[in-house]
């Protein structure tokens, strides 16, 4: 089966978040300011909710039935676009979605957007049979483990793990290469730890797994 890992970069809602906190006469800077701070007086962190999360870019590693293995960043000015792509190509390998913490993030995030903006979730993405958490098959409670740390912990290279404020700041200051780089960074690192995890586990040969690595 194919298998098909990605990973997400969000920013704030801008517009929701401005309605729902009566913050119409701010700027995005300034909404995403407020935000932050009163998500952090309410729960101690600034990471919003889900549904005020907006997709800029989905960072791919897609290997299909034949090994071959591709990556893309799926970036676009329009979420809809990105979402219906990426549906698209769900639906064409039919794979399974690997994702690091995805039952908490991911598939929150795109169910909410997919409705936000009238989207037909692909019927192979909703099936949750075909996902696969790799933080949660290698822990025993719900805590997340940083993706970075394991990265460190087998030897790739991590990037430093980016806030949602410092995300923010980025998109604001229109250094877009700089947040799918990361991106692509994150989707590339869950393969690896992903191969890694199969050939501990008897799914796959050692000679499989340097090729595949």
């Amino acid at each position: 089966m194919s298998t098909l890992i990605y990973s997400l970069i969000t920013i704030p809602d801008f517009a929701t978040g401005a309605k729902l906190h009566n913050l119409r006469s701010l700027d995005n800077s300034g909404t995403a300011k407020a935000l932050f701070h009163l998500q952090a007086q309410k729960t101690g962190n600034e990471s919003l909710p889900s549904y005020l999360q907006h997709i800029i870019a989905i960072s791919i590693v897609l290997s299909d039935q034949e090994g071959k293995i591709q990556t893309l960043t799926l970036k676009d000015d329009q979420e809809v676009d990105i979402l219906n792509t990426f549906f698209d190509i769900v639906e064409n390998y039919q794979p399974t979605l690997i994702t690091w913490d995805g039952e908490y993030f991911n598939s929150e995030v795109i169910n909410y957007r997919s409705i936000k903006q009238a989207v037909k979730i692909s019927p192979h993405y909703e099936n949750k049979t075909h996902h696969f958490n790799l933080n949660n098959a290698m822990v025993f409670s719900s805590a997340i483990t940083p993706l970075e740390d394991i990265a460190i912990l087998l030897g790739l290279e991590a990037q430093e793990n980016k806030s949602s404020r410092v995300i923010c700041e980025h998109y604001l200051a229109k250094e877009y290469d700089t947040l799918y780089d990361y991106n692509e960074s994150n989707a590339l690192n869950i393969y690896q730890i992903y191969l890694r995890y199969q050939l501990s586990h008897g799914v796959m040969l050692k000679k499989a797994y340097l090729c595949e690595g």
